[in-house]
């Protein structure tokens, strides 16, 4: 056993996971790292040995910050408790289980990337106790468990199983799933257990390619398509499953797939219960299908359904077979449907000791060339006679036998038959819905009357009226991301159902991926497709302008998709709203660039953004649906921050107000933590300090007193305790000093220049200009000045793109990483234009730096770093570049003795003794090579001393092979014989 601590302020202790993890020790040992409260930077980390760390303050006291491909990346045996570890990279993950073993217990875990946890290669990744926000947990051929945890808000899938992996899930909550809740394929195995999906924009669970899984227990809400799918040779056993309030099917089988279900309950169906198509067969036994906007269950194209038990009730028709489908129901309650059980021409039905009862239309509609079997089966008090259009094989129940089911089920409530114009209690809760949201004045205004104007029609109608004019119901969404768009189309959906206007009034989202293909035709088909799903509701396009033709690029599918649409809205314009979305410039361009969908579109209502005022009232609703409240201050900073956030295009509006307040709820857990036991009231209040990187505290912002004073103790004494560098250091310590002026004269009252904001590191490489980047970063995080202080490393391949416009989308979104933190550009020359070149796409990364510099000075620290001279040249490629850089600081080449110095720190914090005689062996290599350390390059240090180690590890091992056991003091002791040759 080996303990180690990471601190940042314990003497003797290592400053770093990754250094601690670094440590040589014996093959199978088991190493303890014991980390202390703080946030940790956190470089790309591999590690193959067996290892426990542990947060000492208990969870969420320790925050371990990376922008690499991989916070950590195990081969070997890990368990992570307590740590709250994020990843900042686009492509990044937070933690990747290359093969061995990874228990996570009691963690959290953030990344900016689709994937937030991977498992690969026939690893093992136990999560338990877990939050994982943004990312997904990814299994690969590999196993594990997900247990008790929590996945919000997931950019894709929440948890994706491929490749066989063998997974078991467990009592754990995936919220907010970009793509499907869980989706399980290529053959995995995986048993999900009690779990609770919710909001998925995909299915709840989609299980498909040969994957075979079982589910036991769980809830699927609000599925954004189906609740559960099966499909493609997949099989899946079904146990106690409920699914409600999905915008397609509560349950689909199809593709040859097999499903069996026991006690299965579906709720409130957007579009049929359950369905089961294309060859898949589907049992279920004792199953409740309720509410269903059509079918309860159908069976249609080959698939075949076996229904045994269980009720279907409430839905527009209990059951349906259509053609070439097969259906069978026995011992099934069919009740207070529109209409009982429908049989199609073509279809096959078996309909033993069913009771069809108190159905507002027909209880069995037949057609003439379907094929249909019943016995034993009541069909009474229904509200039209039975159509049997068919010669059937008839066996009904005797008299006395449907006498007594009609005793047994005449105490039951007899359904009215209502028409959509009388429900004015469900319109108005609908109305009360849209006038509680925050701001929207004129989308109010413009619903309300559309809404007066189909209501006032109806009642015409019912009057025996003329209904008028019918006014066209396609739209144009237009305005910025985040300000309500689709929750106001998914409203007009419902408002229209409820007046009659449209048959099902259910919501379908797109965008272009979902009708453009790949090749001439497919486009069409997609299209057709997509549209066939929204048949009866609301099909909203979000980012429509995107499927417009770009001049001078020929023939465009996206130009098929909007010729495809254009037919189509004309066609079924009496059953379907088409609602086009998107910034409202490039939705002006993209209606007038089609005279066909210009005149299809009724009207253009436009989404504004929120006001400062409305954004904190946002996030005041959202803190008090979760049991929070606002402190009186708080309300003020968030009002501040709002009046003072840039509306560029990427303004988030309430998706910022709903970043802002999960930020401050995370905050304020970590403030709570070290609290010991807090009251009720301090669960519930959320202080100013805990938006303390919930906004983004810029430079330009009113300057309070640092809010981390002993994380700033430690990251000082950290940049005192570097190798040289002392003129850089005081520069530092200047622009500090500078902050703490400004701050003192603007809480006096007196005027105050800004603060130094970016910088340009200049001087040869391997001189530290890198690592004294992050800490100045850490520092102004620590200080109040920047929201989280991360370093974001890039060079000119990072910044150019390949194309004319793709640099600045490169760049803008290498920005948006960097917000709140230092964006470093090391060999920043490199993007100058060379002479008589022409056009360079490295000139336009210049000129959009020049102005992102500018627009995003408070959030962003630019240092540009590179030799001296090159820098001079690159400042004077751009007339407003040098002007956006405060200072400049030069890197000076370490010295022969700061070398030496070097050299022996990175042996002590690698847990290696090293002897005066080595230094001065040490001394003669640098001597012998001198041109090879004549910069001062640090770097050429570390590769002696990687160098040094590996001869260290074969000399060791070479006494292990002659039969000799080193000894700790051989393990740790550097020779002059570890110093390679030349």
């Amino acid at each position: 056993m080996f303990d180690l601590l990471v601190s940042q302020r314990a003497p003797g202790a290592f400053r770093a996971i990754q250094d601690a993890l670094s440590v040589p020790v014996h093959p199978g040992t088991n190493v303890y790292v014991y980390v202390e409260p703080g946030q940790y930077r956190m470089d790309a980390c591999q590690y193959r040995g067996s290892a426990v760390i542990t947060a000492t303050g208990g969870r969420g006291t320790v925050v371990l910050d990376s922008a690499g491909e991989y916070n950590l990346q195990v081969k070997g045996q890990v368990t992570l408790r307590g740590l709250v570890m994020r990843n900042w990279h686009a492509d990044g993950r937070v933690l990747d289980v290359a093969s061995g073993s990874t228990v996570a217990e009691d963690c959290e875990f953030i990344s900016a990337a689709t994937r937030t946890l991977s498992a690969r290669g026939g690893g093992e990744l136990v999560v338990r106790r877990c939050r994982i926000r943004s990312g997904a947990i990814v299994y690969d051929d590999s196993a594990g468990l997900v247990e008790q945890s929590e996945l919000l808000d997931p950019q894709q899938c929440g948890i994706a199983l491929h490749k066989g992996s063998r997974v078991t899930v467990r009592d754990t909550s995936v919220l907010g799933a970009g793509e499907h809740g869980i989706w399980v394929n290529s053959g995995s195995r995986p048993l999900i257990e009690r779990c609770q999906i919710e909001n998925s924009q995909g299915a709840g669970i989609l299980v498909q390619q040969h994957a075979d899984a079982a589910v036991e227990g769980g809830v699927i809400r609000h599925s954004g398509k189906s609740g559960l799918v099966v499909r493609d040779n997949a099989h899946a056993v079904v146990h106690d499953l409920e699914t409600y309030e999905t915008a397609f099917e509560g349950v689909w089988c199809t593709a040859s797939a097999r499903l069996t279900a026991v006690h299965l309950t579906v709720r409130d169906a957007g579009r049929h219960g359950v369905m089961v198509t294309d060859q898949a067969t589907a049992d279920f036994r004792d199953c409740e299908v309720h509410g269903a906007a059509q079918a309860g269950i159908l069976a249609q194209t080959s698939g075949t359904a076996t229904v045994i038990g269980g009720s279907m009730s409430g839905c527009d028709m209990g059951a349906v077979v259509d053609t070439a489908g097969h259906l069978s129901l026995e011992g099934t309650e069919v009740t207070r449907n529109a209409t009982g059980i429908v049989v199609d021409p073509d279809a096959s039905a078996r309909l033993h000791g069913c009771l069809v009862t108190a159905n507002i239309g027909r209880g069995v509609v037949t057609a003439r060339s379907s094929r249909v079997e019943l016995r034993d089966m009541v069909s009474s008090d229904n509200g039209a006679e039975d159509l049997f259009d068919v010669h059937v094989k008839t066996e009904l129940a005797p008299a006395a036998q449907v006498a007594q089911a009609h005793a047994a089920t005449s105490t039951l409530p007899r359904p009215e038959r209502t028409v959509p114009g009388d429900k004015v209690g469900n319109l108005d809760a609908l109305m009360a819905e849209l006038g509680a949201m925050v701001g929207l004045s004129r989308v109010k205004q413009e619903i309300t009357k559309l809404v007066t104007f189909q209501r006032v029609a109806e009642q015409r109608r019912k009057a025996g009226l003329p209904q008028g004019p019918t006014i066209g119901r396609h739209m144009v969404f237009s305005g910025a991301p985040g300000t309500g768009k689709t929750t106001v189309a998914r409203l007009y959906g419902q408002l229209l159902a409820t007046l009659g206007v449209a048959p099902s009034g259910h919501f379908t989202e797109v965008s272009r991926a979902d009708l453009v293909g790949k090749a001439l035709g497919e486009t069409t088909q997609k299209t057709i497709a997509v549209f066939d799903q929204a048949r009866g509701g609301v099909l909203f396009i979000d980012e429509a302008y995107t499927l417009s033709r770009r001049f001078g690029t020929g023939s465009d599918f996206g130009q098929e998709a909007i010729d495809a649409l254009v037919k189509l809205m004309e066609d079924h314009r009496d059953e379907t709203i088409v609602i086009f979305a998107g910034y409202s410039a490039e939705m002006r361009e993209f209606i007038t660039a089609n005279p066909g969908l210009e005149s299809r579109i009724s009207r253009t209502i436009e989404f504004e953004d929120y006001s400062p005022d409305e954004l904190t009232n946002i996030v005041e609703h959202l803190a008090a649906h979760h049991g929070f409240e606002l402190a009186d201050q708080t309300r003020d900073v968030l009002f501040t921050h709002f009046e003072q956030a840039r509306r560029g295009q990427s303004f988030g509006n309430g998706r910022e107000a709903r970043r802002v307040f999960e930020a401050a709820v995370e905050q304020q857990a970590l403030r709570l933590a070290g609290c010991g036991q807090p009251s009720a009231s301090e669960l519930t209040i959320i202080l100013p300090e805990d938006l303390n990187g919930a906004v983004g505290r810029g430079l330009s912002m009113a300057y309070s007193d640092a809010h981390d004073t002993a994380h700033l103790s430690a990251v000082l004494e950290r940049l005192s305790a570097m190798v040289g560098l002392e003129d850089v250091k005081a520069q530092v310590r200047d622009l500090l000093d500078l902050i703490s002026t400004t701050r003192r004269r603007e809480r006096a009252g007196l005027p105050a220049d800004p603060v130094p904001g970016h910088l340009v590191f200049s001087g040869p490489p391997g001189t530290g200009k890198t690592s004294i980047a992050r800490l100045y970063g850490e520092l102004l995080a620590a200080l109040g000045v920047l929201a989280r202080g991360q370093l974001v490393e890039v060079t000119r391949a990072d910044l150019v793109g390949r194309y004319v416009g793709h640099t600045a989308v490169q760049t803008a979104a290498l920005f948006e990483r960097a917000r709140g933190g230092v964006l470093f550009i090391d060999e920043a020359y490199a993007l100058s234009r060379p002479a008589d070149t022409g056009h360079d796409f490295g000139q336009e990364a210049i000129d959009t730096l020049v102005k992102l510099m500018e627009d995003h000075r408070d959030e962003v620290v630019v240092i540009a770093a590179g030799y001296t001279t090159e820098m001079t040249g690159f400042l004077a490629t751009n007339p407003g570049l040098a002007s956006r850089f405060s200072r400049t600081i030069r890197f000076a080449p370490y010295t022969h003795a700061e070398l030496l110095t070097l050299l022996a720190h990175q042996a002590q914090t690698s847990g290696f003794d090293i002897s005066d005689d080595l230094i001065q062996a040490v001394d003669t290599h640098l001597t012998a090579h001198s041109a090879t350390y004549a910069d001062g390059n640090a770097r050429e240090i570390r590769k002696l001393f990687e160098a040094m180690k590996t001869s260290h590890a074969r000399r060791i091992a070479d006494q292990e092979r002659n039969g000799r056991q080193p000894t700790l003091a051989d393990l740790r002791t550097l020779t002059s014989d570890d110093i390679p040759s030349p």
